[in-house]
């Protein structure tokens, strides 16, 4: 049990050049620049890509209790394309912009489901550490799958850490019709294993009837 929740305190959340040169206030070449030099820690993953852990960063930020300015913002999209995710991120930077919030974080996930995507579980790590002051959402089916969580939940997770969540169009940006089906075959899928014979007969059939309608459909989604 100690070395499970020894993992859960002390996780190594790994930026993206992009992430950490924005946390740093400087570009990605003097990123590049530091990690030879050895001012800070880069790793190299399978893929060949650089990635830069969390404790690396906020050693050169100062200490992990460094209190960030008033009025800093991490941004967050979800979607299972990555067109909707940009445009996400253009509409969330937009809206920063509008309120007066610099934007000190940006992240992702490419995905449905009702998992926890991993661009949001770091999203949470870096507000429990205090990094910046509010989460901007365009909506909250983008944190929760199809937003069935409680919002006043989603708030008081993010208020317990110290950080604010802005949900830009709460309830007026549903998913599309391509999201709710991998939303929903996903989510059957996962269940199936759980439940007793005759429930998963029918949790079979359901799974046939979403899988035609993907096929019926894919063609238009396609296009669009």
């Amino acid at each position: 049990m100690d070395s499970l929740l020894g993992q859960w305190e002390n996780p190594e959340v790994l930026l993206r050049p992009r992430e950490a040169a924005r946390l740093l206030g400087v570009t990605e070449r003097c990123l590049r620049r530091w990690a030879h030099e050895g001012r800070i820690r880069a790793v190299q993953t399978p893929g060949g890509r650089y990635r830069y852990p969390i404790s690396s960063v906020l050693q050169r930020l100062g200490s992990s209790s460094q209190q960030p300015p008033e009025r800093t913002s991490a941004l967050y999209a979800r979607a299972s394309r990555r067109r909707e995710v940009e445009r996400q991120l253009r509409v969330l930077r937009r809206a920063a912009q509008e309120i007066g919030y610099s934007v000190l974080y940006e992240d992702y996930d490419l995905r449905g489901g009702d998992q926890i995507g991993e661009g949001l579980q770091r999203l949470i790590l870096l507000a429990r550490r205090g990094l910046f002051r509010v989460v901007m959402v365009t909506s909250y089916s983008r944190v929760s799958w199809l937003g069935v969580v409680d919002p006043r939940f989603l708030h008081l997770v993010f208020a317990l850490m110290g950080v604010q969540l802005v949900v830009i169009d709460p309830f007026k940006e549903p998913s599309s019709s391509a999201e709710l089906l991998l939303d929903f075959i996903e989510i059957h899928e996962r269940i199936a294993e759980s439940l007793r014979s005759d429930a998963r007969k029918m949790n079979r059939e359901i799974l046939h009837a979403l899988r035609s309608l993907q096929r019926r459909h894919r063609i238009r989604w396609e296009e669009e």
